[in-house]
């Protein structure tokens, strides 16, 4: 039998109770045998001690694995990681406010339904400490998009003025949004980009790339904490033949997926809207042509 360190004492006092209690000759007798175990064939079972905060997270990742004895727990980064990332993905205003306060009710009531054995709510409860995270970081999202149940808050003056093309010839007049250039929006997406014509076309890429570039960064920290875990352990085979085969693919594919996402929102394309890459079509063309890329068909010259 297998108990943490700091209960041996507790078991001792115990058994020590339960024998004086009963004087007689049949009283049981035990022996307790404190020794350390240096035989690796012995797989030492994982006892993680958690609270009522850290129990959700824990149980979240003891559905994809229980961490092994002495190995490092995901469950640490988890705690901010699985909120995040449910928020970039549920990110609006109204449905995130509408999470983020029952979860609070849930957090500041939880005495009072605890105690009622009829209460719907006693189910919720060991989630009320994940729940109003999660409706915070989907409030945050929901800012970064200026998504509120799918409309858009002026959350400062737009950037883009309403301009109007009159054609004679067709008699049509085509109706466009031209933007001041000396202006910033000062958070999120300027709202005018929900009521455009690819306001989808814009802002599922936006999100998209957000994700992506957040999701590698999740997935590569998963791949740095093996490699720890294999040093700890003095696993070098595990740690040359998987750690850094993982770690090199992620970074030299997906990291550079991601430094052309953020170096293509740092650059003016205006006027050279052809030479703006693609980043799916590049990505594929590493492994289908070698890295073999496009030229513009009129001047020979290839897109670097």
């Amino acid at each position: 039998m297998f108990i943490p360190e700091n209960k041996v004492q507790v078991l001792k006092d115990t058994l020590n109770e339960v024998v004086n209690k009963q004087k007689d000759e049949s009283a049981p007798t035990y022996t307790i045998s404190e020794s350390k175990l240096n035989d690796s064939n012995i797989k030492l079972p994982t006892f993680i001690k958690t609270n009522d905060f850290t129990w959700t997270f824990q149980q979240i990742v003891d559905t994809y694995g229980i961490p092994r004895y002495k190995e490092f727990n995901p469950a640490v980064f988890n705690i901010v990681t699985f909120p995040f990332l449910f928020g970039m993905m549920f990110g609006d205003v109204a449905h995130g406010l509408i999470l983020f306060i029952f979860g609070l009710y849930l957090l500041l009531n939880h005495k009072n339904y605890s105690q009622d054995p009829n209460s719907m709510l006693k189910s919720f409860g060991p989630a009320r400490y994940l729940l109003p995270m999660m409706g915070f970081f989907a409030l945050f999202s929901g800012f970064i998009y200026n998504d509120f149940a799918s409309s858009a808050l002026p959350l400062s003056p737009s950037c883009y003025t309403n301009k109007s093309s009159y054609n004679k010839e067709t008699d049509i007049t085509t109706y466009y949004a031209e933007r001041d250039t000396n202006c910033n929006y000062y958070f999120g997406v300027d709202h005018k980009w929900h009521v455009s014509t690819n306001d989808l076309t814009f802002l599922n890429s936006l999100k998209m790339k957000l994700s992506v570039i957040i999701g590698v960064m999740h997935m590569s920290l998963g791949i740095f904490i093996k490699g720890l875990n294999c040093v700890y352990f003095d696993d070098w085979l595990s740690f040359f033949f998987e750690f850094v085969p993982q770690f090199t693919f992620m970074v030299l594919i997906f990291g550079y997926m991601d430094f052309m996402i953020i170096y293509k929102w740092l650059q003016d394309w205006t006027g050279r809207t052809f030479y703006a890459p693609n980043i799916t079509s590049t990505l594929l063309d590493m492994f289908l042509k070698l890295g073999q890329v496009a030229g513009d068909p009129n001047d020979n010259v290839s897109i670097i």
